[in-house]
């Protein structure tokens, strides 16, 4: 929660039209995304791999002790990298870039902060191979019987469900008037443009 609610905040800077203009295709952006994607979302499927690994092969997991430094490190080492890299992106450093020159005296300042994100580098390394650590020691032990999963129930558990609630018609037609919405004008503006022949952007002539 706390890598995406970082995350998120970062990603509304890039909603807005006035700050996204300052932080465009710079490491900023890298890092947003780093934030949400490689740290709220890949933690999860570390989670979800440590519930169903035991399940898939009928031997417990080992070294509980690991697997909570797995997931601390791989939390930890996500921060290390990614928030230097927005504070670059303030800096103006763009991304795609495969070399910068630190010893240049405009770049300078912004050396410190790449070589910290590098340190969170190693971090996710260190993690990545706990998690493969723990997974091979865990095939590795003897078979043993597997507790069944567990759901969680509501504390005053509903005694009508409505049916439109229980299935996915609902939520597709919702889906399908929020594509409508969001893309039906600019998709149709398209091809209104392309068939009066007026070009979709200025075309300078000179």
């Amino acid at each position: 929660m706390v890598m995406l609610g970082l995350g998120g905040a970062s990603g509304l800077i890039n909603m807005s039209y006035a700050l996204n203009s300052t932080v465009h295709n710079t490491q900023w952006v890298t890092g947003h995304f780093h934030l949400i994607y490689g740290g709220s979302i890949v933690i999860m499927y570390f989670a979800i791999a440590y519930e169903l690994w035991p399940r898939l092969t009928g031997r417990p997991l080992i070294a509980p002790t690991f697997i909570r430094l797995q997931l601390w490190t791989w939390f930890v080492g996500m921060l290390i990298v990614t928030l230097p890299w927005h504070v670059v992106g303030i800096m103006g450093q763009p991304r795609r870039m495969a070399y910068y020159d630190f010893s240049d005296p405009a770049l300078a300042p912004q050396g410190i902060w790449v070589s910290a994100s590098a340190v969170g580098g190693f971090v996710l390394v260190l993690s990545a191979v706990l998690l493969i650590g723990v997974l091979l020691a865990s095939h590795a032990a003897p078979r043993a019987p597997i507790r069944p999963l567990a759901f969680s129930l509501a504390v005053n558990p509903p005694r009508r469900l409505p049916a439109s609630l229980n299935g996915f018609g609902v939520w597709m037609l919702l889906v399908m008037g929020l594509t409508v919405a969001n893309y039906g004008y600019p998709i149709a503006q398209f091809f209104y443009l392309q068939s009066t022949g007026v070009p979709a952007y200025p075309v300078q002539v000179r």
